[in-house]
């Protein structure tokens, strides 16, 4: 090789890393702003889940947990996949911003109406549905409708550039619909008060959704645009559906095998499993748009630069949350929920977080490619494949159920790998993500075997101090 060649593609390398590291900057650096807009409210949420365990008890919260996943699962399926859309609509399409606000109107037009039919024959359906719970999925259903809006307009923002204002949408939507749930709660003990509150919740940021995004620009007027967001959309429903039920059919499954107070000690134990993912899932309204605009020659360097770094990230973020569950768990439920029962369930589930990042990788560079119908076959198959596991494992020990997360998310991981090579998207290095998932199983076995109680608990917090430190040090160094 000509020295010059030789400087051409240490030049390129170069470029390629410095525009790596320029993107987790951006992830998580200006990316923060929607991270912390996304997840703060939902874990601000999750503050409100002990007080209504307590208020309504386990069979009571049991409802209101089916209820959750009926929203949304109807979310996905109602949304005709345009919160997946219309961000990439907005970026990479010829139409832009025009096109991806009229996406806004048009998807959620669609949803209305389909949620409408729905709704209106409901006495052709609901013999199907046990008693205790029709009334509870007539109100989430509708709560999934307004919830389809708030999607759209936050995918629009995204593509706006807009924290400031999807930050307060995200707070109206996450946090307003529990807070005025809770309140209606003090008045009246029932699950349906609840989801009254929830939907109200919704339909408010809806509004202010609409309001947001409509407000300073016109709409593009080419169907075009709609009939092409659909031809990419519609395959992404089974795939948006399957990956809501990686955690909500398990809840299902709990159900099933034992009883609706059973379902709602599953869904505690993965609502507290999960808030790491619920961080990543948050990162990836900066993550996604970063790795769309990222020149196709550098895109493959961008994306394992950032995702080692959320990787890393979530490992110990994972590991933080097995470690400390114990006392998070004590915290959304009172003795009768057995909340330290469900500490090795957490932890099983918070290794599903690590092994998202390798998943959420994949599928950018696939919607990238535009490539995205092999998702509809990928997602309900890995969904199949976890659900299979945790019901032999699971049947007998409600614990183990909690095992049909990380299959999922593993069998997801090798799926899209294989799809983004038989779509010829562009390569990126997977290996960079090895000791981060190697790091994120350490910490969630200790989470899950350490004792939970007395003074060797507090080997725990030791640990999970050195994780908060780990996560310091990650911080500063992507940001300088």
């Amino acid at each position: 090789m000509s020295t010059e060649a030789e400087g051409d593609a240490y030049g390129a390398a170069g470029s390629a890393g410095s525009a790596g590291a320029a993107a987790s900057k951006g992830v998580l650096g200006r990316g923060s702003i929607y991270t912390l807009g996304t997840a703060a409210p939902i874990l601000a949420n999750a503050a409100v889940v002990p007080v209504v365990t307590r208020l309504l008890g386990k069979p009571g919260y049991g409802v209101v947990a089916i209820a959750i996943v009926v929203i949304q699962v109807a979310m996905m399926a109602g949304g005709f996949g345009m919160p997946s859309v219309i961000t990439r609509q907005g970026i990479l399409a010829r139409s832009g911003v025009p096109g991806a606000r009229a996406l806004l109107i048009r998807g959620s037009l669609m949803t209305f109406g389909l949620m409408a039919a729905v709704i209106l024959t409901a006495p052709l359906w609901d013999r199907l549905v046990q008693v205790p719970l029709r009334s509870a999925i007539l109100l989430a259903l509708a709560a999934s409708t307004f919830f389809v809006v708030v999607e759209n307009s936050q995918a629009l923002l995204r593509v706006l550039d807009r924290p400031v204002p999807f930050v307060a949408l995200s707070l109206t939507a996450t946090l307003g619909g529990p807070l005025l749930g809770l309140a209606l709660l003090t008045q009246v003990r029932s699950p349906e008060r609840y989801l009254v509150g929830l939907t109200a919740g919704y339909a408010a940021a809806a509004v202010v959704g609409l309001t947001l995004c409509l407000r300073g620009g016109r709409p593009s007027r080419d169907r075009g645009d709609t009939r092409a967001a659909l031809r990419m959309g519609l395959p992404v429903i089974p795939h948006l559906i399957a990956l809501f039920l990686a955690n909500g059919a398990l809840v299902f499954l709990a159900s099933h095998f034992y009883d609706i107070a059973a379902a709602g000690r599953m869904q505690l134990a993965l609502l507290v499993g999960s808030a790491p993912a619920v961080i990543t899932s948050a990162l990836n309204n900066s993550w996604a748009p970063i790795v769309y605009r990222a020149p196709e020659r550098e895109r493959g360097a961008v994306l394992a630069h950032t995702a080692r770094d959320i990787a890393t990230l979530a490992a110990l973020l994972s590991g933080g949350v097995a470690l400390l569950s114990p006392w998070l768990m004590r915290l959304v439920a009172d003795a009768n929920f057995a909340p330290l029962e469900l500490v090795p369930a957490v932890a099983i589930v918070t290794f599903g977080c690590v092994l998202s990042v390798a998943y959420l990788a994949n599928v950018h560079l696939i919607f990238a490619a535009g490539r995205s119908v092999g998702l509809s076959v990928i997602t309900p198959v890995s969904l199949l494949a976890g659900l299979t596991f945790a019901s032999l494992v699971g049947r007998q020990n409600l614990v183990l159920l909690a095992v049909g997360f990380p299959a999922t998310y593993l069998a997801l991981a090798v799926g899209t790998a294989w799809l983004r090579r038989y779509v010829h998207a562009v390569r990126w290095n997977e290996t960079v993500l090895l000791l981060p998932s190697l790091l994120g199983l350490v910490l969630c076995v200790l989470g899950g075997l350490l004792p939970t109680s007395g003074v060797v608990a507090l080997v725990r917090v030791a640990v999970a101090a050195l994780a908060g430190l780990g996560t310091l040090w990650l911080a500063r160094r992507v940001l300088q």
